[in-house]
């Protein structure tokens, strides 16, 4: 399997995360797992079975007060695991926060940034991103078709474009996303895509300008986000004009990180629905705007700690990654 260079390092942080994975949204139960939890013996079984709702044929876990899983403790762990062991979870509670795409014959996976242990592995290293890939992947790789071969070879192109270094972080995403609009004309039945020499800036008023309709025409995760966005909206001018300020004080790989992270998760998707502009438009705009969330922050403290920085980045992806209707309210725009 193709994946992050930190991807084997993952271990869920548990009681020591400060967010919980168990709370804010309902958990939906697949059949094998419904299979496991319905020979589950004794008085802990009929708790179990009793937190389980049904809906349209879909069963999932019940909320409690604060939409908690009604199996989550107050101390953050979950009853289940506690009585039953892992190896009992439905595949959302064992995956999460994995997710997994198909490249030709190739799988891939990674983990989502809505987990701020994720977020802080991304952050951990300054060295450019890496996949990793084993022999089998390699061997796999061989069968492609030409679409699927073009592919891999548009990311590779897209990953070196994010990560040339010699260049600033807002010259190498408007440079990316005018690259991803030649591969977007490529499959259109225009001319072989070519990496540009000149591409507009990803920071002009009129784009920005509509990065913030997107964002806020999508429906808001929660009140903090909501704010975050109606200030963000208000000062973007602003925070554009200390873009450059910021980025000498507090470095820009962090967003080299986020934008290339965002063409591996989102890209691969392009080979069914063929949204290769879209797709890395959400990468380089996911970028951006938590770059401007972390000026944002730098500017109104006078500083900004990784910590922060990884609040905002779990929050971002928390509104945008994972709601499939703001991801789709995001392809529409750019598609």
């Amino acid at each position: 399997m193709i994946r992050p260079w930190f991807y084997d390092k993952f271990v869920c942080i548990a009681d020591r995360c400060t967010d919980n994975c168990c709370r804010g949204w309902e958990i939906d139960i697949d059949e094998p797992a419904m299979e496991r939890f319905r020979g589950v013996p004794g008085e802990f079984g009929e708790r179990l079975r009793s937190a389980i709702r049904e809906q349209d044929g879909q069963r999932s876990f019940a909320l409690s007060s604060g939409d908690r899983c009604a199996l989550l403790r107050e101390d953050g762990l979950c009853e289940l695991i506690l009585h039953c062991g892992d190896g009992i979870l439905c595949d959302i509670c064992a995956l999460h926060p994995r997710f997994f795409n198909e490249s030709g014959e190739v799988r891939e996976g990674g983990l989502g940034l809505c987990c701020e242990e994720v977020c802080r592995l991304l952050y951990s290293s300054r060295e450019p991103f890496r996949l990793v890939q084993d022999e089998a992947d390699l061997l796999a790789q061989k069968s492609d078709d030409e679409f699927t071969a073009s592919f891999r070879k548009e990311r590779e192109g897209l990953f070196a474009v994010l990560q040339d270094r010699q260049r600033g972080i807002l010259d190498r995403l408007g440079r990316c996303a005018e690259y991803a609009w030649n591969i977007q004309q490529q499959i259109e039945g225009g001319a072989p895509a070519e990496i540009p020499q000149e591409w507009e800036s990803i920071t002009g008023e009129e784009s920005v300008s509509r990065l913030m309709d997107t964002l806020s025409g999508m429906e808001s995760i929660n009140g903090e986000w909501t704010e975050v966005l109606s200030r963000l909206t208000e000062r973007h001018a602003e925070l554009v004009r200390r873009l450059s300020e910021f980025l000498a004080e507090n470095g820009d790989w962090r967003y080299e990180h986020i934008a290339v992270y965002g063409i591996f998760r989102h890209y691969t998707e392009s080979l069914d629905d063929s949204a290769a502009y879209a797709r890395v438009m959400l990468a380089c705009c996911s970028a951006l705007t938590v770059m401007l969330m972390d000026c944002m922050k730098w500017l109104d403290g006078g500083f900004i700690s990784e910590w922060d920085m990884i609040l905002d980045l779990k929050l971002y992806s928390k509104q945008v990654e994972y709601s499939q209707e703001n991801i789709n309210a995001f392809l529409e725009e750019y598609y």
